[in-house]
């Protein structure tokens, strides 16, 4: 069953992929009258998934901080999946609008579109404001995802260092080899019999 944030991005899509398929048998460039109102129905769902995913990597980083269940976690990770799935379809549909007016499928093809929408005469204020947004939540994303990643490898290392000290191993400081490399010596010893 699809939630209502997924309806919505199901019904943009299918209306893109068919409006694409008429353009195209019509013409094999869509004018910018023609994609600028689906990119802009494009962009504002974009936006709402993307505030979703900026919802549970905080949600993810609160947990982190309190030390919660790798159950909990996962569930979030859970989450997460679907909504990366649609942002990559977001992405792969703002491309192809972007391929439609031959321009670069990158922040700069973005830039012209917009400006090519503006001198076309069609409002875009309200776009080129939704692309802003979308830009400075991406941003946000990426340093809470970078955040929690670097969370979780701490977690990680202190839980390794931890089970070595339970199976009564203790590791040596890291050395480096004549490569340049980083060792660690495993030393063993029985901390409890039975």
């Amino acid at each position: 069953m699809r939630s209502v944030s997924q309806q919505k991005y199901f019904n943009l899509s299918v209306l893109y992929n068919e409006h694409l398929t008429l353009g195209f048998k019509h013409s094999r460039k869509i004018m910018i009258n023609q994609t600028f109102p689906i990119a802009e129905r494009l962009a504002t769902n974009g936006l709402m998934l993307i505030a979703q995913l900026q919802q549970l990597l905080n949600n993810e980083a609160e947990l982190l901080k309190t030390g919660a269940q790798i159950t909990e976690i996962n569930a979030l990770v859970d989450k997460k999946q679907p909504l990366i799935h649609q942002l990559n379809q977001f992405s792969r549909q703002m491309a192809q609008v972007l391929t439609t007016e031959t321009l670069p499928n990158d922040q700069n093809g973005m830039l012209q579109y917009l400006e090519k929408a503006k001198a076309t005469g069609l409002a875009s204020d309200n776009m080129r404001q939704l692309w802003a947004d979308i830009i400075q939540t991406t941003q946000r994303c990426q340093d809470l995802n970078e955040q929690n990643g670097a969370s979780i490898d701490i977690l990680r290392r202190h839980t390794q260092r931890s089970l070595y000290i339970l199976k009564g191993n203790t590791q040596a400081p890291n050395t480096y080899g004549k490569d340049g490399s980083t060792k660690s010596e495993l030393h063993s010893h029985t901390l409890i019999s039975v």
